[in-house]
């Protein structure tokens, strides 16, 4: 059974702690292990959601303890008994607020009191799997999140909740540590982000380059999968990447500082062009061949010089991240828009605007050319079928620039190689058939040019169908194989 594979042990170092190395030798795309949840809920500072199935609410609340539930079916839910009894009794009742939309830190105690109370149901399991995890409670202590843990989770369940007799405060606030060390954030089955806290995966180290993904199965009680991104020799540490793959390493420090206490030194965070990619690059804005590198990118107060012999233009680190932060708040205006014409055209008016700033590759300019390479044959006006071969081109092109990075930063099969990997397939077919239809190919020459888009919908779905089927990313995986299928019945026909 898959619940009984296990391809790792457990190392320890002054580095990393403990750590997982591989067992044995696998191959790409392995399922090295799998992982129950020791507990799931709500994210800090997150919105009134649903406390059975994280979808948002609006002034439905349960009909035992008044607390944010949308269903009948959610209120009965397993997910929610134990912190319902613990309201009940204590006539602890969830405060209206007059915005369902905004941030509710009452919700911020529920994934606490999960933790707490499957402490008390499963003893051995936290004594073995969460009591030796690091929680960093001294320099917690010295962060404003602290005083608001004290008092909007350890003081409310502790004092307000009653259950001073089970937990004490200085308990409460290491499950905050742990949780805040060691969860992960993951999809909920209604599309929104709650976090989850996975004892195997926890271990896992860290590296800017992952050599594992994993994936969540929803429909199976939100268990993980890990699976070997790429091949992996016996004894070779296993790799998450901790914070998002696409940030450019100015920002990935800061988070991972911030979020996980560490300042992370690997190979792509000390190499100033991130491994070749340019994903940190800035172009010079006083000669014309030259881009800025950071002097020395593990200093994240060191400057930033351009690489042209004659030019001796620098600027700080400070002006950059103020940089990158302005264009962050444009990025993200611009991901707020609904999908449709204008969502493209403004996209390709912002790459135009920074053009002069920015390398072609980096972070921010490529997340808008991912957006465009999955916006491109979808909206009005830009349906795949209407689009003329420069737009195909464009779209081609954007599609190859992310997965030639991701050959880099994120190697082998990860969910957005997947994604990419399905987008490409459709430009690569139409622009084939085009030219057939032009008459500037004959059919030979169509049948070898379709074998690249097969290719990319085998890969796609190979990747994709290790995800939930009922995740946009598992029924996309679905729809690679069915339009296989369909491409090679139609080459089989000509």
């Amino acid at each position: 059974m898959a619940e009984l594979i296990s391809h790792y042990n457990i190392a320890q170092n002054d580095k990393y702690g403990r750590y997982l190395v591989a067992d044995k030798d696998l191959d790409s795309g392995d399922l090295i292990f799998t992982d129950t949840p020791f507990a799931i809920g709500p994210k800090p500072d997150t919105p009134p959601l649903c406390l059975g199935c994280y979808c948002p609410v609006a002034n439905t609340v349960c009909s035992q303890c008044s607390w944010p539930i949308c269903s009948d079916e959610c209120e009965s839910s397993l997910q929610h008994a134990g912190e319902c009894e613990v309201f009940s009794t204590a006539k602890v009742r969830f405060q209206p607020v007059e915005d369902w939309t905004a941030s509710s830190p009452q919700l911020d105690c529920i994934t606490p009191l999960r933790v707490l109370l499957a402490k008390e149901k499963h003893p051995e399991r936290w004594a073995l799997e969460l009591e030796p995890m690091e929680t960093h409670t001294e320099a917690r202590q010295k962060r404003p999140t602290w005083d608001a843990d004290q008092i909007n989770i350890a003081e409310f369940l502790v004092d307000h909740c009653k259950l001073g007799h089970r937990f004490d405060k200085v308990l409460v606030q290491r499950v905050c540590g742990i949780l805040e060390v060691n969860s992960v954030e993951v999809p909920s089955r209604a599309g929104f982000s709650v976090r989850a806290i996975y004892p195997k995966l926890a271990i896992a180290a860290h590296n800017c380059v992952p050599n594992i993904v994993h994936t969540i199965l929803h429909s199976n009680n939100y268990q993980v999968q890990v699976f070997s991104a790429v091949p992996i020799k016996l004894g070779v540490s296993l790799h998450l990447c901790y914070t998002y793959a696409l940030y450019p390493t100015i920002i990935r420090r800061d988070y991972l500082l911030e979020s996980k206490f560490f300042s992370c030194d690997c190979p792509r965070c000390a190499d100033p062009t991130e491994l070749g990619t340019h994903l940190s690059t800035l172009k010079c804005s006083k000669c014309d061949n030259g881009v800025l590198l950071p002097s020395n990118p593990l200093d994240n107060e060191s400057s930033w010089k351009c690489t042209e012999k004659n030019c001796e233009f620098k600027t700080s680190s400070v002006a950059v991240r103020k940089l990158l932060g302005v264009v962050q708040v444009e990025i993200e205006q611009l991901d707020a828009l609904e999908p449709g014409p204008q969502a493209i055209e403004q996209r390709e008016a912002t790459l135009k605007k920074y053009k002069s700033v920015f390398h072609p590759r980096h972070s921010l300019l490529l997340s808008i050319k991912q957006s465009l390479a999955q916006l491109y044959g979808r909206v009005e006006g830009y349906s795949i079928d209407e689009l003329p071969d420069l737009m195909l081109e464009r779209k081609a092109e954007f599609c190859r620039l992310v997965l030639k990075t991701l050959d880099v930063i994120t190697p082998g099969e990860s969910r957005m190689r997947g994604m990419m990997l399905y987008e490409l397939h459709a430009p690569l077919m139409f622009l084939a058939k085009n030219e057939y239809a032009a008459g500037l190919i004959g059919q030979d020459k169509l049948k070898e040019r379709l074998e690249e888009p097969i290719q990319c919908l085998a890969d796609a779905a190979r990747i994709l169908m290790r995800e939930d089927p009922q995740s946009p990313e598992g029924i996309t995986g679905m729809i690679a194989k069915q339009s296989m299928e369909q491409l090679k019945a139609s080459i089989e026909a000509l």
